[in-house]
């Protein structure tokens, strides 16, 4: 059994499932200071409760900080038999993102400029050109970090995709700058987002060689164990010898740390 990746965009419709049971993973104090409506701490007792349940059709929401701790939970609660466990990719910060009001700032004049350069509105931060790129994902594409920024700030969706199920972090990626990366990263993008083909940052960055920008995905939690349509995943991806050391090293250490859990 496994989950499912959930965007913050997608919650208000599975809100409206009465069985719906939503768990909250992070501290106490956080859960204080703002938590989904219905979500409750993760305990336990809930889970017991929910597994002697025996609903196995019953949805169950998990979410932490930023979608990463929380795929942990959702892959063992759906080791149990439930068949719709859902993971809030971005976690809470891609709610808040998601809930916040709309940005009322204007673009810069020096976005406005690019804008135009790239053939985009120059009045739309949403717009899309060819192939359905869209000005974030553009300048992702050409190493553009300040305007990334902005971007964000002015409201663009990191995980918006292309015609291809591309998004933002792909491009980030393509363009190979590691520091881009964990500025998207940080800002909710979906390191585990697969394209057309199946491909994930991950894969593309092993298939490329791109070993700086791997760890970076690595180390927000990326599933290394996602294939392609035809059926590689990162490690058999690897096109150069560092980059495979180093998803080698990888999985030997997951490896040892799943034995010493077993045996603890």
């Amino acid at each position: 059994m496994s989950y499912h990746d959930i965007h913050p965009a997608e919650v208000p419709a599975l809100s409206t499932e009465e069985d719906l049971l939503i768990f909250d993973i992070r501290d106490p104090a956080s859960f204080a200071r703002g938590h989904l409506d219905a979500a409750q701490p993760i305990s336990d007792a809930a889970l017991q409760d929910l597994f002697k349940s025996r609903k196995r059709e019953r949805p169950v929401l998990v979410y932490c900080y930023h979608g990463n701790s929380s795929r942990d939970i959702c892959q063992f609660i759906a080791g149990f038999g439930l068949k719709r466990v859902y993971n809030l990719a971005g976690g809470w910060l891609a709610w808040e993102q998601f809930t916040a009001p709309a940005p009322v700032a204007v673009p810069s004049p020096a976005l406005t400029h690019w804008l135009g350069q790239q053939d985009f509105s120059a009045d739309s931060i949403h717009a899309r050109v060819d192939n359905g790129m869209s000005p974030l994902m553009m300048a992702a594409l050409k190493g553009e970090r300040g305007l990334v920024e902005e971007l964000l700030a002015l409201g663009a969706d990191p995980n918006h995709v292309n015609d291809d199920d591309h998004h933002a972090l792909w491009f980030a990626c393509v363009h190979g700058d590691p520091e881009l990366v964990s500025l998207l990263i940080s800002r909710g993008g979906d390191v585990d987002n697969q394209n057309v083909n199946g491909a994930t940052c991950a894969i593309y960055s092993a298939s490329t060689g791109k070993l700086e920008v791997l760890k970076r995905l690595v180390e927000a939690g990326a599933d290394l164990g996602k294939e392609t349509s035809g059926g590689y995943n990162a490690l058999e991806s690897a096109s150069t010898l560092p980059v495979l050391k180093y998803l080698r090293g990888m999985a030997i250490d997951r490896q040892v740390s799943s034995a010493v859990q077993t045996t603890a």
